[in-house]
């Protein structure tokens, strides 16, 4: 059943990006990804869809076992099958249990990819990356001595389809934090924003947005009477 599940989880969150990108498109040149140990991929977070991108990255894209922390889990218990955990703000308990499971998680698996946004909620693109207090990043550093950190950016925007194009893309890896991620997220996403998204690599294409599927060009006569 387990596997039935994740399946048709995972054909839930492609159908759901397919409808609502043209494209996903890597824009920053392609990484070496170490494989050696696993990641904490820490990305801004402007869109609903931010934490569908990070999994597309590390299960999809590069084949990592996924994991996220999600402060509405009880209302989306489904994405257990993706990997992901509750993490609600008003219940230190759950959260702890979290903790300790992505603990074991990764020093059982160096393959373990989690997408964490440090800027702690939504927000709009508008203000680009929200200072953060790196102190629960250093906490992780303890948690998780065994691992690298990778700043995502992403961002969206619209080129020829009424649909958006959602672009992202990685800066340096590093094993422990420095204290300047808030500037290091904010040049990855400056980074990302200046790409051309004509180029890349594409992770994902989306369904044909109305104006491409439809042509009423046969119609034109018919129309051209009222002009």
């Amino acid at each position: 059943m387990k596997p039935l599940l994740t399946w048709l989880v995972k054909q839930l969150m492609l159908r759901s990006m397919r409808s609502t990108f043209a494209e996903v498109r890597w824009v920053t040149p392609l990484p070496e990804l170490p494989r050696d140990r696993p990641l904490i991929l820490y990305a801004n977070h402007h869109s609903f869809y931010d934490g569908y991108l990070l999994w597309l990255i590390a299960d999809h894209w590069q084949g990592r076992r996924p994991l996220m922390w999600m402060a509405e889990w009880d209302r989306m218990p489904i994405f257990a099958m993706v990997g992901t955990h509750p993490f609600p703000p008003d219940d230190a308990r759950r959260r702890a249990a979290t903790l300790r499971r992505t603990v074991r998680t990764f020093r059982e698996d160096s393959s373990a990819a989690l997408g964490y946004f440090p800027e702690g909620r939504l927000h709009p693109p508008e203000e680009s990356v929200l200072h953060f207090d790196t102190s629960f990043m250093s906490r992780m550093d303890r948690l998780f001595p065994e691992k690298y950190w990778w700043p995502i950016g992403i961002h969206l925007t619209w080129r020829t389809s009424s649909k958006p194009v959602a672009c992202v893309g990685g800066g340096d890896f590093h094993a422990t934090v420095t204290g300047n991620e808030v500037d290091t997220l904010r040049k990855t996403l400056q980074t990302v924003r200046e790409q051309s998204v004509t180029h890349g690599h594409l992770l994902l294409q989306g369904s044909k947005d109305a104006n491409s599927r439809w042509n009423f060009g046969a119609l034109r006569r018919l129309f051209a009477r009222y002009l």
